[in-house]
């Protein structure tokens, strides 16, 4: 598997054809009288992510896949990245999907398809009112897994949502990171 969005995996044929990460960087600029305008860093923007793979019939159902990765797009909610090595990149939302059909069957099915995916970052404050959960049951760890970590203890914080808190932004959470007997069902 190459990488999970919310429970959609992308497995794919290798590695994605195209792979581009980008963010930008917002600044102001102000005119001054009889000089050179000034500029001011106001704010860091979203990251977004263009992923192109190819998706054949010989491993997937290309319909399956599109279809799911439709109906997400169509939720407008935020879902978690994962890439297979277990790097949690954070949440995102599909911000446009196109398909290019490279191969079809006489009978008009998909054999064979080109798929663009472009997601966009999307931040939001663990716990805020306005917070988009996943809508199913994630792993967790344990309050004794927090304390082992240095974090504050709380019953039962799925892994994804607690990362943060407990390693960092940009960290990778590594298997040997959790004892396999701290992980249970999160009750929310």
């Amino acid at each position: 598997m190459f990488a999970l969005l919310g429970s959609i995996p992308f497995q794919i044929i290798d590695s994605p054809q195209r792979f581009n990460a980008g963010r930008e960087y917002d600044y102001a600029q102000h005119r001054v009288i009889e000089g050179t305008p000034r500029l001011q860093w106001v704010g860091d923007g979203l990251e977004s992510i263009d992923l192109e793979m190819m998706l054949h019939r010989s491993f997937t159902d290309p319909g399956v896949r599109m279809l799911a990765l439709s109906e997400a797009a169509g939720a407008h909610q935020a879902l978690p990245l994962i890439f297979g090595n277990g790097e949690f990149r954070g949440y995102y939302v599909i911000e446009s999907l196109s398909t290019l059909s490279r191969q079809l069957s006489d009978s008009g099915d998909t054999l064979a398809v080109t798929l663009r995916v472009r997601l966009r970052e999307s931040i939001f404050s663990i716990g805020a009112a306005d917070a988009q959960l996943p809508n199913f049951t994630p792993l967790a760890i344990s309050a004794a897994a927090g304390s082992a970590a240095g974090a504050e203890q709380s019953p039962g914080v799925s892994a994804l949502l607690s990362l943060f808190k407990m390693f960092g932004p940009g960290s990778i959470l590594r298997p040997e990171d959790v004892p396999a007997s701290l992980i249970v069902r999160s009750a929310a």
